[in-house]
């Protein structure tokens, strides 16, 4: 079996990096309790994990020498311009996402359509598609960590179930982790396919981006679980600090709507 090294992907771009994983993975065996979906994502984890401490470490080294992103100041403007970037992009997507008031009728999809509760009707589309949108922006702000790797954004690959790959305080193995908004995210369909997925990794993590939903709808034997605080220390990277930039972020696209009539529009049309 060929196994790459850190500095056989250090140099190239993202895609390259992807193109020679891709050129490698045929001499993995994949076992045969894995299932079928998930032989791809065995075999690039398989080939990759070997080169990912070092590869973790180059960006360390590269951090440290550009003045660390991680310093308070510093991840706060990062975290910042994520947040940003998300919220212009949903407030431009959104009048897209609510159905006119003509086809609401014309084909109820929830009980507040076929009750003509429109204001309930506009705000429930808003805040669902808000809440699966917001999946993606955690792995883009726990990339912002010297200590993480986004398979999707460092290496163009997708590796099913994983969405980050870190190393805890930038030492020890690397950790495959799944992130969802908050602990109750999955439903118990969702939860089976989630450990299944993470169950290919020896290491592996379950993560909850805050503390909220009540209690946790996953409960994978031999997975760790964490939550707010405790997952983003892991990034070095300050919980306080990410609550107050997504606070002023949903509230930035609630007052974007008020102040432009966009839900109001949603409600007369």
């Amino acid at each position: 079996m060929q196994f790459l090294q850190a500095s056989d992907l250090i140099p190239l771009s993202p895609s390259a990096r992807a193109q020679l994983v891709l050129e490698t993975i045929d001499s993995v065996k994949v076992p045969r309790k894995v299932r079928s979906e998930l032989h791809l994502a065995y075999k690039i984890s398989t080939v990759l994990t070997p080169a990912l401490p070092d590869f973790i470490q180059h960006q360390i080294q590269i951090d440290a020498a550009q003045g660390t992103v991680l310093e308070r100041i510093a991840q706060s403007n990062a975290i910042a311009a994520e947040c940003d970037q998300f919220s212009n992009q949903f407030i431009n997507s959104v009048p897209g996402l609510v159905r006119s008031k003509a086809e609401r009728e014309a084909a109820p999809s929830n009980l507040y359509e076929m009750a003509g509760a429109d204001l309930f009707t506009v705000s429930n589309s808003i805040s669902r598609k808000l809440s699966t949108a917001m999946g993606s922006l955690w792995e883009r702000i726990a990339d912002i960590s010297p200590y993480s790797i986004s398979p999707e954004r460092d290496f163009h690959l997708k590796i099913t179930g994983v969405d980050s790959i870190i190393m805890s305080h930038g030492s020890g193995l690397p950790t495959f982790v799944q992130i969802k908004t908050q602990r109750n995210t999955l439903t118990g369909s969702q939860s089976n396919r989630s450990k299944t997925e993470l169950k290919l990794h020896d290491n592996r993590l379950f993560a909850a981006a805050f503390c909220t939903g009540g209690s946790w709808t996953f409960s994978g034997s031999g997975i760790r679980r964490v939550c707010g605080a405790d997952f983003w220390e892991l990034l070095g990277l300050d919980y306080e600090t990410l609550e107050s930039h997504v606070k002023q972020m949903i509230l930035k696209i609630q007052t974007a709507y008020m102040d432009t009539g966009r839900v109001t529009e949603g409600v007369r049309k």
